[in-house]
C-alpha cells in the first residue's frame, strides 16, 4: 500500500497546473467509486452464457423501499415529478439473483421448497442530477445514482455476506417547447439499475463464505431445516448495512457476562485534486473535469456510513452526484474516488466555488474541515478558431525513442463481413493498418513480432491461432502485449458478456464470435509483464432481443489491484461507435493515434504512459462527441486511476 500511495503522490505533484488541497496532517488517503461489473459473466469459449449458479436455494426478500422506489426530479416547467422504478428493479433483482443461485424463491412463487439461505435487499441512495434551464427543443445531460444494500443470511441466521454498493447511469434527456415532459430519463434509470444489480450478482457470486456454503451443500451437507419464521433481515430500513457477524449461541445463566465493547474514536482525513481537460487554471463551457479524492481513517475505531457531499455553483460541474457514499472505513483503511464531470454553460467570466464535505453516520468520528476550490470560469469564445483535425495517417515529425524488442503487437480490424446483413464499420480496416504502423514506429515493436488481421483474413480461427498458438511462443516475463480491435461486437442479453464479431461471424449464431472473456483468459495465463487492450467496437444486441430485456455490457475485470491487463474501451454502451469523418478513422481510434503521436503527454515529460493515453483519449471523446454529434460516446479505462495497478504506468511512447 505504501508503494501505491507514493506513486499517487508523484503523479499528482508532477501534473501542473492543478488545484490541490491537502488535509492538515498531509497524510495521503484515497477512495475509488466504480461501477460494479464483472467479466466473470463474459461468454465462455464456446459462446455459452457463464453464470455462478451456486447449488443453493435462496429466498429473495425485498425491503418495502424496493417496491416503492421512485426517482424525483423537476420537469421542464420546474415542477416536481416522480418516476416509479419499483417494478423493474424488483424484476432485475430476481433475474440477477437467478444468475447466482440454482433456485430463487419469492413471495409470488408460493413454493414449498426449504431455502438454504435468504437474500435481503433494500434501496440505498436514489438520486437524479438534472438541470433544465429553459424549455426548448434541446437535450440535456442527466445522471441517475442508484444505491443498493443487500445481504446473504444462512438458514440458521448466520450473516455470511453484507454490502452496500452504488452505481451511476448517464445519458441525455429530451425536452420540447410545447411540453413540460422530460423524455429519456427512464432509459438512464434502467442503466443505473442494471449496473447496481450486476454489482450485487458479482458480490454474491464471488463471496468466499457463500461459495463455501454452496460447496458444503453440494458435498452432501445437511439440508436446511425449515424455520417457522425467517431470520430477521440484517439490513436496516435506513439503508445502512449491518456488519456481518456469526450467530452466537445464547449463554447459560451461569455464564460470566462479557461487557459490550464501546466503539473507539475514528479520525478521517482526506485530500482532493481537480484536473481540467485543457490543463489550465481557467475552465470553459463544455470542458471535462475530474475530481480525485483520497480518504483515510487514521483512528483506532471504525468510521461508519461515511459519505461525501459535493456542492458547487450550478454551471461549474455537471453530471456529478451531490452525495457519494464512501461506506465504512476500518482503522488504517484507504479508499479512492474519481468523479468525472463537465462544465455547464457559462455566460460571463466568473469565479466559482466547489466544496467537498465529509460526513459520517457514527458519532465517534473526527472529521476534517471542508475543502473549497475557487476557480475561474469563462464562456466559450465565439471568435475561437476551429482547429483542423490532425492527419494521424502521417507519423509525427518527432521520432519516438521507445524500443520494445520483446513486445508483441496484435491488430484486428473487421469492417465488412461475409454475411451481407451485418452492417459495415466504415473505417475499421484503415484503423487497423495505421494502428499497426504506430505500434511499430512509435511503440518500438519489431515488425516480425506484429500480427495484423483485416477483414477476410480475420476469421475466428485466425484470431484463435494468433492468440492461443502463436502468441504463447513469443512471450517471456519481460514481454508487453498490445492488442487493438476495431469493428463490431455483440452483447449477450442476460449477462452483458461482450464478444467480438469476426469476418465469418453470423447474425443469428454465437458459434463464430470470440468472447472478451476468452481473450482475457488467453492473456492472463501468459508469463508476461503486462498487456494493453484497445477496443473500438460498435455494440449491438443479439437478434430478437428487445432493449428492455438487455443489461448493460460488463467490462470490469476481476482480480487484484496488481492486475496486469489494461483495457481501453472506446464505447461502453450498446450503440454504434462514432466514425470521425474529418480524421478518416473511428473516433476512438483517431484519438488514440493522436495521443500516441504526442498529444497524450499530459505532464510534458516526453513519455506517454498507458494511463495517460487512456485518460487523454477519454476526455477527447467526451468533447468531440458532444461538439460534433450532440451526444456522448463514453469511453472506459480499466483499471481506473488510483487503483494501484502498475500497468497504467507502462510506457507506450517516448520522445525525449
Amino acid at each position: 500500500m505504501f508503494f501505491c500511495i507514493r506513486m499517487i503522490v508523484q503523479v499528482i505533484d508532477s501534473a501542473r497546473p492543478s488545484f490541490l488541497f491537502r488535509a492538515a496532517s498531509g497524510v495521503v488517503a484515497g477512495l475509488c467509486v466504480a461501477t460494479l461489473t464483472s467479466c466473470s459473466l463474459f461468454s465462455s469459449r464456446d459462446g455459452a452464457t457463464v453464470g455462478y449458479y451456486l447449488p443453493l436455494t435462496v429466498q429473495l426478500q425485498s425491503d418495502p423501499s424496493i417496491a416503492g422506489a421512485q426517482l424525483t426530479y423537476q420537469d421542464a416547467c420546474g415542477q416536481a415529478q416522480s418516476l416509479p422504478i419499483g417494478a423493474p428493479l424488483q424484476d432485475m433483482l430476481k433475474r440477477k439473483t437467478g444468475r447466482v443461485f440454482e433456485k430463487v424463491l419469492t413471495d409470488e412463487t408460493g413454493s414449498s421448497s426449504v431455502p438454504d439461505g435468504y437474500v435481503d435487499t433494500a434501496l440505498g441512495l436514489a438520486h437524479v442530477d438534472l438541470a433544465i434551464p429553459r424549455k426548448a427543443h434541446k437535450s440535456y445531460p442527466a445522471m441517475v445514482t442508484m444505491g443498493l444494500d443487500f445481504a446473504y443470511t444462512a438458514a440458521d441466521g448466520t450473516v455470511l455476506y453484507s454490502k452496500k454498493i452504488q452505481s451511476i447511469g448517464r445519458g441525455e434527456v429530451d425536452v420540447t417547447e410545447a411540453s413540460c415532459d422530460v423524455k429519456g430519463l427512464d432509459t438512464i434509470a434502467q442503466e443505473a439499475m442494471d449496473y447496481v444489480t450486476d454489482g450485487m450478482a458479482k458480490q454474491l457470486g464471488t463471496s468466499h463464505n457463500i461459495i463455501d456454503a454452496a460447496q458444503a451443500r453440494k458435498a452432501g451437507g445437511p439440508k436446511a431445516v425449515a424455520a417457522t419464521v425467517p431470520p430477521p433481515s440484517p439490513i436496516s430500513t435506513s439503508g445502512v448495512s449491518v456488519s456481518a457477524k456469526p450467530t452466537i449461541a445464547p449463554q447459560s445463566a451461569a455464564a460470566v457476562s462479557v461487557p459490550v465493547p464501546v466503539d473507539e474514536p475514528a479520525t478521517v482525513i482526506f485530500r482532493a485534486i481537480v484536473r481540467n481537460e485543457n490543463r489550465t487554471q481557467v475552465l470553459h463551457t463544455g470542458e471535462a473535469v475530474t475530481i480525485e479524492i483520497e480518504v483515510k481513517n487514521e483512528g483506532p475505531g471504525t468510521a461508519r456510513a461515511v459519505e461525501l457531499s459535493v456542492t458547487a455553483t450550478p454551471p461549474l460541474i455537471e453530471r456529478i452526484p451531490s452525495v457519494v457514499s464512501v461506506g465504512a472505513l476500518q482503522p488504517g483503511e484507504v479508499k479512492h474516488l474519481t468523479l468525472d464531470g463537465k462544465v455547464g454553460t457559462v455566460k460571463d467570466a466568473v469565479q466559482a466555488e466547489l466544496t467537498l464535505i465529509l460526513r459520517a453516520g457514527s458519532p465517534a468520528v473526527q472529521l476534517p474541515s471542508a475543502k473549497k476550490f475557487l476557480v475561474a470560469m469563462k464562456p466559450a469564445s465565439a471568435t475561437e478558431v476551429v482547429a483542423l483535425p490532425v492527419d494521424v495517417d502521417q507519423l509525427p515529425k518527432r521520432t519516438s525513442i521507445l524500443k520494445q524488442p520483446k513486445a508483441v503487437g496484435i491488430v484486428i480490424g473487421v469492417g465488412r463481413f461475409r454475411e451481407s446483413g451485418i452492417g459495415r464499420v466504415k473505417y475499421a480496416a484503415r484503423d487497423a493498418v495505421v494502428m499497426a504502423t504506430y505500434l511499430k514506429s512509435i511503440g518500438g515493436i519489431p515488425s516480425k513480432r506484429m500480427r495484423t488481421l483485416i477483414d477476410t483474413h480475420a476469421l475466428k480461427s485466425d484470431l484463435a491461432e494468433v492468440l492461443e498458438e502463436w502468441l504463447p511462443e513469443q512471450v517471456d516475463p519481460t514481454t508487453v502485449v498490445y492488442v487493438s480491435v476495431t469493428g463490431r461486437g455483440v452483447v449477450e442479453a442476460t449477462t452483458g458478456a461482450v464478444s467480438i464479431m469476426l469476418f465469418d461471424s453470423t447474425a443469428t449464431s454465437g458459434a463464430r464470435l470470440y468472447s472478451l472473456r476468452r481473450l482475457q483468459e488467453s492473456l492472463a495465463k501468459l508469463p508476461i509483464h503486462a498487456a494493453v487492450v484497445m477496443l473500438d467496437l460498435s455494440l449491438e444486441r443479439p437478434p430478437g432481443k428487445e432493449a428492455a430485456g438487455m443489461i448493460a455490457p460488463l467490462w470490469e475485470q476481476e482480480g487484484s489491484r496488481e492486475e496486469k491487463i489494461m483495457w481501453m474501451v472506446g464505447n461502453r454502451a450498446v450503440r454504434e461507435a462514432h466514425s470521425y469523418d474529418p480524421g478518416r478513422h473511428g473516433l476512438f481510434t483517431y484519438q488514440l493515434l493522436k495521443g500516441l503521436g504526442g498529444a497524450a503527454d499530459l505532464n510534458k515529460d516526453g513519455t506517454i504512459l498507458a494511463g495517460e493515453l487512456c485518460t487523454y483519449t477519454k476526455w477527447q471523446m467526451i468533447k468531440v462527441a458532444h461538439e460534433q454529434y450532440g451526444s456522448e460516446q463514453a469511453a472506459l479505462c480499466l483499471p481506473r486511476p488510483g487503483q494501484g495497478a502498475s500497468v497504467r504506468l507502462q510506457p507506450v511512447a517516448r520522445f525525449k
